[in-house]
């Protein structure tokens, strides 16, 4: 069998689209669909129902994509075992990113990774935790670096790097600002009720985010009036910090915007919080590089719950 076929296969499916998958496998158009007219006259079977724009998998198609995204991970777990009896370790490591917080993470530990394993390289896939679980299920990524509640884990094997709380943020303009604690002391705690007539600007509503923010709602005994919704942390800090509105984010995303200082910061009275992890199966054989790459994630971590206990820049 040939482990290069697996992996045209395992691409067209993704991509559900030859030209696509032929970029990402930096291969021609023509040669990859070649590849694909090959294996299914040697298997005697259609693998894809094809239109003009888009290729879909048939059941067949969905069998071989299966199995062999489970012989890829297999030789992945493989090589990851015979890269720790050499010296000069190489490989990949494809890993799942949430939106700004993920890259942020990757950005601090990668120079320090790289200049242990610099035969390593990273495949960065920026995908919702919930996407990425289901990416880690099928074998598609060996990492992902996600924000959650214990309560939504899955099958999956998960080390926590640091916890972080929810905080309010309100324009320095609001009446309630001038209760927020100086910047380095602790924040003060305010109670969520009192700015139920306010507008709020929050991360979109299906994101694992809003699991933890929307009870918060709830127990204050109303609902948000919405003004936007995005998937932009940093945009809705600025937004708050321009005078529009109050919103909801983790103590890192406070910390990594520069308008963090237009705002005024609380800590709410029911401490909404939750836990970024990194991900993988269970399965998975971690190799020296994987361990180290989890240490160092593990460091960055520590770093940043010291960062949350210093306190955050009010205006």
């Amino acid at each position: 069998m040939d482990l290069r076929q697996l992996e045209y296969i395992v691409a067209i499916a993704e991509k559900g689209n030859i030209s696509k998958a032929a970029d990402s496998l930096f291969i021609t158009q023509s040669g990859l669909n070649q590849q694909l007219i090959k294996l299914e006259k040697e298997l005697g079977i259609q693998l894809f129902h094809r239109n003009k724009h888009y290729l879909r998998t048939t059941k067949a198609g969905e069998i071989y994509v299966k199995n062999a995204i489970e012989i890829l991970r297999i030789k992945r777990n493989t090589y990851a075992m015979l890269g720790d009896l050499k010296e000069n370790t190489t490989g990949e490591i494809d890993l799942g990113l949430t939106h700004e917080h993920g890259i942020d993470l990757f950005t601090s530990v990668f120079p320090e990774f790289n200049k242990r394993y610099p035969g390593v390289s990273f495949n960065l896939l920026e995908k919702i935790v919930a996407d990425q679980h289901h990416f880690l299920v099928d074998g598609h990524l060996d990492f992902g670096i996600i924000m959650l509640q214990e309560k939504d884990f899955i099958d999956l094997a998960y080390i926590k790097l640091y916890s972080e709380e929810l905080v309010l943020g309100v324009p320095l303009s609001h009446p309630l600002a001038k209760f927020a604690s100086p910047a380095g002391a602790p924040r003060a705690v305010i109670d969520l009720s009192l700015l139920k007539e306010e507008q709020f600007s929050l991360i979109f509503a299906t994101s694992t985010m809003r699991k933890v923010i929307d009870p918060c709602f709830e127990k204050a005994g109303f609902r948000p009036k919405l003004l936007i919704e995005t998937a932009m942390n940093h945009a809705l800090i600025q937004m708050v910090s321009s005078g529009f509105c109050c919103t909801i984010l983790p103590e890192s995303r406070v910390l990594a915007s520069p308008y963090s200082s237009g705002c005024a910061w609380f800590t709410l009275s029911v401490h909404p919080n939750w836990g970024v992890y990194i991900a993988y199966r269970k399965d998975t054989q971690l190799s020296k590089s994987h361990k180290y790459f989890i240490q160092l994630a593990r460091e960055y971590g520590s770093r940043m719950e010291s960062r949350f206990k210093s306190g955050f820049p009010q205006g």
